[in-house]
């Protein structure tokens, strides 16, 4: 009889299925359908935005209904497995934190390396929605690189609200989706729900696989449905296997390779030798499919082999497959870059041996970073190799594929993980136990240390620890961002490189339509920047046939051939603090804004400082050394000037300083110059004569200080390392990309400077002066006093002169355009004073903006912190 019940239940939730099914299809399909039809002009009303939205909707309900089993199947296992409760929260946790981190900070910060990559999909969609282009962005049609249909699957979710927040959001929930499978395998290796939620924190934990979190890249998609398929086989889920594999598939032209490398593991497998034909037939299908699909989209000429960059094996390759798949048309393909030139095996069995030995020592450290945190248990399992066909990435020269916290290296760590757990099936039940506490404990310190849910990764990475207490972006980044909705959402706008995926959700390319972000071109109707703080690089505002159209707070809109009123939104504040230290004799001019016509408030504050210095130069002569020579402009370097010597291209001059008791410095300035280039010279405190990453504690690049001349003789350049040092010697190095100079005089009874050779560390002589330079040193204690110093000031054509601690503030009416600047003057040195000049400048009915809360990332975060709380609740229950 309970058979019978059971038989009946059973058949009760297949019918569900199939009936959830029968209304799920339809509103799939529709989506397609209904694009298709506008897209080609079939029925031209049913192109355009709201009815795409409408059908995208509709298909996110369908998508919906086809995964409400799997929905309700999850919600019944949590509510019967506390453990597994406390995984999914931690599983939204998560998700929620990555998507905030990989949205608000890069993308509200402006952030240079997370804008073109994202941009070119968000300009790839457009396309689809306005313009009939089939994923075009300003790098082109997207399929003429990269065989990525999945994308077509994103689209109708990305198009019921398109935007970067959407977008970030598809990719770190598919990310995490591993960590519920993450956690049956634990179940099925372990046994016990305690080590099975352990399992799924090694996934968050493991460092190498959520730094995969942004930018936008179907290389990380690609990863997690890589681990999925892997997890599923291990679970013997036959249905969500061939999903997983299907969706990793569909993502990028690299995993085709992982499929073939998994049959051969299965083919060894008696567990799975079954799946092991059909995984092969399978994968070398999808390897051709991709193969002509980027072919065609590129018109014949790319190879998906090709995407291998900076390798000899990726010519093999090309060369191989164009043979194979297309003998007719050879010839035509050589215009790749990689099958330019005949092939010669011998050349290039050479070449791939060539590159991988190239920066050897640091491709085993990406391999120890890697793995050291599985503590290599991965390699007790075959698949680790053959899964693993990103590996051959170590063959190449191109450094971005073996740095461990960079998106590629998901396709190695996503494969990885999941074949440790398993590999631990091998060992006894108490020792996999202790194993995985142990794989716990490692994974918890790297992934503090490297991964991104907290700022701890700043120690790790040398960078300063991000103050979540503080916002990610300033009001002239919100200005940038919000000035996207004042202008009509097709036209073209060129736009700073960091600002371009805000303006790139209506837009695509370069033309008509377009974002440029090198500046504008014929085709540009508006451009967007900021004349108060650069954001991205390189750019330019172009001619003068662009005029003031719109000022928001810190941020203009230019319109072509504009010549009617300017529309002021949000009105004008800027704030900014000005360190003059050490005070040098000389004039310091500090560019600001372009301001329009408008009443205007401006504050200037000077507040002087004691402090320490250590001056090895003569002071009395520094006012003439830093004039400016008569007669000069845009010639070469003026010298060597009085007290000043030459310094050859590929040497370096170092100078010994003492310090007997601990010492925090607050500031180096040395005095040199050099012919323009655009290479950059280096000032660097070491422990050591020989410059090298272990021996240096600080080190300021700089690049030619002057845009055009007259120069001066000589340029003081400062660095601010604040940094504490021990007693002892050490050295103030300079370094020139080229021939330069600086000034070295003979200073009674201190150390010589000694001229270095940069490739051997040698020296090559002593020099028979001092390398000119001051140090200033934080003061232990407040009590010593300053005499006032005396500044002139100039703004807005006014002149000011202020003494001491002072603090005026004045209004004035501008009635045109103009430029906002502050020039300083200083007629003496002080080397034991620093000089702080606060400016704050007000337009009519302006305040200080207020920071939105959710740019606080401690505020921000607030939904992750009570859904782990939740879990924690749950499980001491």
């Amino acid at each position: 009889m309970q058979s019978i019940s059971r038989y009946v239940i059973i058949n009760e939730i297949e019918k569900r299925k199939i009936i959830i099914k029968l209304f799920s299809l339809p509103l799939l399909i529709q989506f397609y359908i209904i694009f298709t039809l506008g897209y080609l002009n079939i029925t031209p009303q049913l192109y355009n935005y709201e009815a795409i939205r409408a059908s995208a909707i509709a298909f996110m309900v369908g998508l919906f209904l086809l995964l409400t089993p799997i929905i309700t199947n999850q919600v019944k296992q949590a509510i019967n497995d506390k453990y597994y409760a406390a995984t999914l929260l931690i599983f939204l946790a998560i998700t929620y934190e990555l998507t905030y981190l990989a949205t608000v900070p890069p993308y509200y910060g402006l952030s240079l390396g997370a804008s073109l990559d994202t941009a070119t999909y968000l300009q790839s969609f457009a396309s689809l929605t306005y313009y009939r282009q089939f994923l075009v962005s300003f790098v082109g049609p997207f399929f003429s690189v990269h065989a990525s249909p999945i994308l077509l699957l994103i689209y109708p979710i990305y198009e019921v609200y398109p935007s970067i927040f959407t977008l970030m959001t598809i990719q770190v929930a598919i990310l995490m989706l591993p960590i519920p499978l993450m956690y049956k395998l634990g179940m099925k290796i372990l046994n016990n729900p305690k080590h099975a939620l352990a399992t799924a924190l090694l996934y968050i934990l493991y460092p190498w696989i959520i730094t995969a979190y942004a930018p936008f890249e179907i290389v990380t998609l690609a990863g997690s449905f890589m681990a999925m398929t892997l997890i599923t086989m291990y679970l013997n889920d036959k249905k969500a296997y061939w999903a997983s594999l299907t969706l990793a598939m569909a993502s990028i032209e690299y995993v085709p390779l992982f499929g073939i490398g998994l049959s051969i593991y299965q083919a060894l497998s008696k567990e799975h030798r079954k799946l092991a034909l059909l995984t092969f037939i399978y994968s070398i299908a999808w390897l051709i499919a991709d193969y002509y699909l980027v072919m065609y989209f590129s018109g014949w000429t790319h190879n998906i082999f090709s995407n291998l960059y900076g390798a000899a094996l990726s010519s093999l390759l090309t060369n191989i497959t164009n043979k194979l798949l297309n003998p007719n048309t050879t010839k035509a393909l050589i215009v790749d870059p990689q099958t330019r030139m005949v092939m010669d095996t011998t050349n290039v069995l050479s070449g791939i041996i060539q590159q991988a030995t190239s920066q050897y020592n640091i491709k085993v450290q990406y391999v120890i970073e890697v793995f050291g945190p599985l503590a290599f248990i991965n390699f007790l399992e075959p698949q680790t190799i053959l899964l693993m066909p990103w590996l051959a990435a170590l063959l190449t020269n191109f450094t971005p594929y073996y740095i461990p916290n960079v998106y590629y290296t998901i396709l190695i760590s996503a494969v990885a993980l999941p074949a440790t757990i398993w590999a631990l099936r091998r060992l006894k039940i108490e020792t996999r136990k202790r194993a995985l506490t142990a794989l716990l404990i490692i994974n918890t310190i790297t992934g503090l240390l490297m991964g991104p849910l907290t700022p701890l990764s700043g120690l790790y990475y040398g960078n300063t620890i991000p103050n979540w207490n503080t916002p990610v972006a300033n009001q002239y980044d919100l200005a940038m961002i919000q000035l996207a909705n004042y202008i009509p959402w097709n036209a073209s706008v060129a736009v700073p490189a960091t600002a371009v995926p805000w303006y790139s959700i209506t837009r695509y390319g370069w033309g008509n339509h377009g974002v440029p972000f090198l500046g504008p071109n014929n085709n540009t109707q508006y451009v967007v920047y900021s004349p108060l703080v650069p954001t991205g690089y390189p750019y330019s505002t172009g001619d003068s046939e662009y005029g003031p159209y719109a000022f928001d707070d810190g941020a203009w809109i230019l319109k072509a051939n504009y010549t009617g009123p300017i529309k002021i939104i949000n009105g004008f504040y800027y704030e900014n603090t000005y360190v003059i230290n050490p005070v040098l004799p000389g004039t310091w001019q500090y560019p600001i804004a372009q301001i329009p016509p408008t009443n205007i408030t401006i504050q200037i504050t000077t507040e002087t400082k004691p402090q320490q210095a250590i001056t090895l130069l003569n002071t009395t002569l520094l006012k003439t050394q830093l004039q400016q020579p008569q007669g000069m402009s845009c010639a070469n370097v003026l010298g060597p000037g009085f007290s000043e010597i030459i310094i050859p291209g590929g040497t370096y001059i170092a100078q010994s300083i003492t310090i007997n008791e601990t010492t925090r410095i607050s500031s180096i300035t040395v005095f040199t110059s050099y012919d323009t280039s655009l290479a950059t010279a280096e000032l660097a405190t070491t422990s050591s004569l020989v410059l090298n990453q272990e021996n240096t504690i600080y080190t300021h690049t700089f690049g030619t200080p002057w845009w055009c001349l007259p120069r001066s003789w000589t340029t003081p350049i400062t660095a601010n390392p604040d940094i504490t040092l021990k007693p002892g010697t050490y050295y103030i190095i300079l370094t020139f990309p080229i021939q330069g100079q600086t000034i070295c005089e003979q200073i009674p009874n201190t150390p010589k400077a000694l001229l270095i050779n940069a490739t051997t560390g040698q020296i090559i002589k002593q020099l028979p002066c001092t390398l000119g330079t001051i140090i200033t040193i934080h003061l232990q204690s407040s009590l010593q006093t300053v005499l006032p110093i005396n500044v002139t000031m100039s703004i807005l054509n006014y002149t000011i002169t202020m003494n001491g601690n002072q603090e005026i503030t004045m209004s004035t009416k501008i009635k045109n355009t103009q430029s906002l600047s502050l020039t300083i003057n200083m007629p003496e040195i002080k080397p034991n004073a620093q000089l702080i000049i606060k400016l704050k400048v007000i337009t009519q009915d302006t305040v200080e903006p207020l920071t939105p809360w959710y740019l606080i990332p401690t505020i921000g975060l607030i939904p992750t912190y009570l859904s782990l709380i939740l879990a924690m609740l749950i499980l001491n229950k």
